[in-house]
């Protein structure tokens, strides 16, 4: 089972500990009606997952709800909704599927198969929690939404910190997804970047013709990821700073330098996976103007041509 995901008997032990809270192991084995051995291998695994927070007392543990805002927010869900099944609703695989489809996020699923996906979406469509897209989300359903979101957050975070070296600096992320960046290193170095990850930006942009002098490498990360895309690699700059005119002409001298191999349609297409849709629309009708149609923070055309000089780059 995946690190983050709970037992039915987390959850029951969560929820009892949400009810009464400050409760001792063998309260809670008494409650529960489970051994002492086994309500103290469930509080590690909350523990674990940042879900509760234990303090010794004598001889005594107790126990009670951490303050982390995931923490408290499913506390909250089992006060508001009491009567919902949760144990079923968010234990074993149901969770990546809240996961993916609360948060729009793919990577989520990673390491769940097809069956047991196929099997968590039947069990919350029976009890009218399966949702589709935020946007079709139900009132009944906002305090597990606020839940998930938080949840995922901290999966996402923890996922990466666990993957990625120490002095990699993340750019952007969503799920299992990055982009960062790492101060000049060496081989050795290099060597020790996860696998499914790859260069890109300004750091592949030698081999698109445009050679960026930077002391910076920028990388990519996604699990079962295939080889990067041009669009890919445009998306990736745009996304080092989405409000930054500096990285705006980077991928602007990129696209037009490398203007018949682009793909207009799929570089619509996979911006949605960047929230990204609109900048690469406007960054579209620039192209196809050659910067009549412009908006922030993409250049003034004169500004463009100035940069397109420099790298012999023919604009239009």
């Amino acid at each position: 089972m995946l690190p983050f995901a709970f037992s039915k008997g987390e959850i029951a032990t969560a929820r009892m500990i949400s009810d009464h809270g400050g409760l001792s192991i063998r309260d809670l084995s008494t409650l529960l009606g489970k051994s002492e051995s086994s309500i103290s291998q469930r509080v590690k695994s909350l523990e674990e997952k940042g879900i509760v927070k234990t303090k010794r007392q004598g001889m005594k543990k107790f126990v009670d709800i951490s303050d982390r805002n995931y923490a408290l927010s499913l506390k909250e869900m089992f006060r508001v909704e009491p009567y919902v099944p949760w144990e079923k609703m968010i234990s074993n695989s149901n969770i990546t599927v809240l996961f993916r489809n609360i948060t729009g996020e793919e990577s989520f699923e990673r390491g769940t198969s097809s069956i047991s996906s196929w099997r968590a979406i039947r069990n919350l469509s029976m009890h009218g929690m399966y949702i589709s897209s935020p946007e079709k989300q139900s009132a009944r359903n906002s305090n597990l939404s606020h839940f998930i979101t938080e949840y995922s957050d901290y999966v996402s975070r923890k996922y990466l910190a666990e993957k990625l070296p120490r002095d990699a600096i993340i750019l952007w992320r969503s799920g299992y997804r990055c982009l960062f960046k790492m101060n000049g290193h060496s081989k050795k170095e290099v060597e020790r970047l996860p696998i499914e990850t790859s260069p890109t930006a300004l750091t592949v942009m030698p081999a698109y013709g445009i050679q960026f002098l930077t002391s910076d490498f920028y990388y990519y990360h996604e699990p079962n990821m295939n080889k990067l895309s041009l669009e890919d690699i445009i998306l990736h700059t745009l996304s080092i700073d989405p409000e930054s005119q500096t990285y705006s002409t980077y991928a602007l001298l990129l696209a037009f330098k490398n203007k018949k191999e682009i793909d207009m349609d799929r570089l619509v297409d996979k911006s949605r996976k960047y929230n990204l849709v609109e900048r690469t629309r406007n960054f579209i009708n620039y192209i196809k103007s050659t910067g009549k149609a412009r908006e922030w923070p993409l250049p003034e055309p004169g500004e463009l041509q100035e940069q397109a000089d420099l790298y012999g780059i023919v604009l239009g």
